[in-house]
């Protein structure tokens, strides 16, 4: 028994031997690493700024985010054309009414013009707004459209030529008198047309001007009413006014 003892005793020292020259784990998930640190405590200052990326290393969401992209995969924009050079009402609606007038803006026609308190609108087609008086004695109307051309003149000569189209337009004896005149900054004519209803033999009298406005539009402004003393000089009245307050190519930039 004695030399069991002795034999098992030097066993015992060989081991110890052993895991002190090289470490060898006595328990599962441990390690001589994890056991240093442990027994050296915490991590120092110096090691966590080590081991943690530098501000100037840290990814931000921004750096992330951005790829180079090479010019010629990007779509072409073309810079915005600056505004066309045009008088300052002519794309506006704040021009100025007398107390009885009220404003129309006509969206679909891109135009804003004044028209006496009180008067109706008439249907009209899509490219014109009528509007009437009570007593049914002057019509005003705003029309726009290229149907004829893109400049006063052959506009008005498209629209004279549908006048004397008595089937069509119910116009007869036209008599017309054409003048040049200025409209919204731009040149125009001034159209007096003398006729009467196919029907009717009272003389009547129909103000047009004609203006050229953008994308090859034409805008034709038109008041008419019998051609009685009394109402022509309100008619130069009415049309005059309703000249001063009309604005084309309103949100039409």
């Amino acid at each position: 028994m004695g030399e069991v003892a002795a034999v098992v005793s030097a066993i015992t020292a060989v081991a110890g031997l052993l895991l002190a020259v090289f470490g060898i784990p006595l328990v599962g998930g441990s390690s001589p690493l994890g056991r240093g640190v442990a027994a050296e405590g915490a991590p120092t200052s110096d090691a966590v700024a080590a081991a943690s990326p530098s501000p100037s290393q840290t990814p931000t969401p921004s750096a992330s985010a951005s790829v180079s992209v090479p010019a010629s995969a990007l779509p072409s924009v073309s810079p915005s054309p600056p505004p066309a050079s045009v008088s300052a009402p002519a794309s506006s609606c704040s021009s100025s009414l007398p107390k009885d007038w009220r404003r129309v803006k006509a969206a679909a026609l891109a135009v804003c013009f004044g028209r006496p308190d009180g008067w109706e609108q008439v249907p009209a087609s899509e490219v014109q707004s009528t509007w009437r008086s009570p007593d049914r004695s002057y019509d005003l109307s705003v029309k726009r459209d290229r149907s004829y051309g893109s400049t006063p003149q052959a506009a008005s000569a498209g629209q004279l030529a549908w006048y004397r189209d008595t089937a069509e337009s119910s116009m007869a004896d036209l008599e017309v008198t054409t003048h040049k005149t200025r409209q919204n900054g731009r040149d125009a004519l001034w159209l007096e047309i003398d006729y009467h209803w196919a029907r009717q033999s009272k003389p009547r009298k129909r103000l047009e001007v004609f203006v050229a406005g953008r994308a090859g539009y034409v805008y034709q402004l038109l008041v008419d009413t019998e051609a009685s003393p009394q109402r022509l000089a309100e008619q130069s009245r009415l049309f005059a006014t309703a000249r001063e307050s009309l604005r084309i190519d309103v949100n039409a930039r």
